[in-house]
């Protein structure tokens, strides 16, 4: 395939995801199931453009930027939803009263919050304009053009290549500095990788394909339930001084489930940041099918 065919392929894959969030948003009464729909596409939209990046540093810059306010203006509502699941589990699992009245003051300091959170976001024009901005950006990255020669003809091959290292050394530094920062960072570098190839691979990836984007799958979920557990711990600890002693006990309670979560994912990064994948990364680039 040439390598115009290809680039026009990445941009209507991310056209597509573009079209797809907004569908999802403009449901006539939006709920939990759309917004995670529209944010998926969101990012997986994001990690296309990321396939394009060395066409135009600037307008990926540009457009990278109106997607991903588009989807802050979602994410609270969502945070706040996989919260009160996280809560949820904790309190069913939690037989101590003062931790248990602990972990339900945190529920009820995040339903207010969602309440908040929806009134802002199905407020008159906020839907409109994050339509508008979804739509200048599908317009913009559909007129991106390669040159016929130089690294921009070769977008895909540098932008998978950056890829990897971004997400090599966001792996080293978690490991070095397991940090929320750094773990948060590792997790959004290996979700980017496995979506910008999944766009590169198509509907049917090889074999090696489907088994490396399934490891950076294990990789995302461990460390997102680990990002979760974080922001519940923070929750609890943010809460009354009064409550200090039950703050201590489910901090504790909610780092050995983190630490756990961890080293799962650090398996599964080590294993995905190896030889072999740099070896399945540049096979797949180089037969990129239709």
């Amino acid at each position: 395939m040439l390598e115009g065919e290809t680039l026009a392929r990445i941009q209507r894959a991310i056209g597509r995801h573009i079209a797809h969030a907004r569908k999802a948003l403009s449901a006539e009464r939006l709920d939990d199931d759309a917004v995670h729909a529209a944010r998926k596409d969101l990012k997986r939209a994001r990690s296309g453009l990321r396939l394009l990046r060395p066409l135009d540093e600037s307008a990926y810059r540009r457009e990278n930027m109106r997607l991903r306010n588009a989807a802050r203006r979602l994410s609270p509502v969502r945070d706040d939803k996989v919260l009160l699941a996280r809560l949820a589990e904790l309190i069913a699992e939690e037989k101590r009263p003062a931790r248990r009245q602990l972990l339900m003051q945190a529920r009820r300091d995040v339903r207010n919050a969602r309440r908040r959170d929806w009134r802002a976001l199905c407020s008159p024009d906020e839907i409109e304009r994050i339509d508008q901005a979804l739509a200048a950006a599908a317009k913009r990255v559909r007129k991106w053009r390669s040159p016929l020669q130089g690294p921009g003809y070769a977008a895909p091959q540098l932008a998978v290549q950056r890829l990897y290292r971004k997400g090599r050394k966001a792996l080293k530094r978690s490991r070095q500095d397991p940090s929320d920062e750094c773990l948060h960072e590792a997790r959004k570098q290996a979700k980017h990788l496995a979506h910008a190839l999944e766009i590169l691979a198509g509907r049917t990836p090889p074999k090696k394909a489907a088994k490396l984007l399934a490891k950076a799958d294990d990789l995302g979920d461990w460390l997102g339930d680990d990002h979760d557990l974080a922001v519940v711990e923070s929750r609890c600890l943010s809460l009354p001084a009064d409550a200090d002693k039950p703050k201590r006990k489910i901090a504790r309670r909610l780092e050995k489930r983190r630490a756990k979560l961890q080293d799962k994912a650090l398996d599964a990064g080590r294993k995905l940041f190896r030889g072999k994948t740099r070896t399945t990364i540049s096979y797949l680039v180089r037969n990129i099918q239709p």
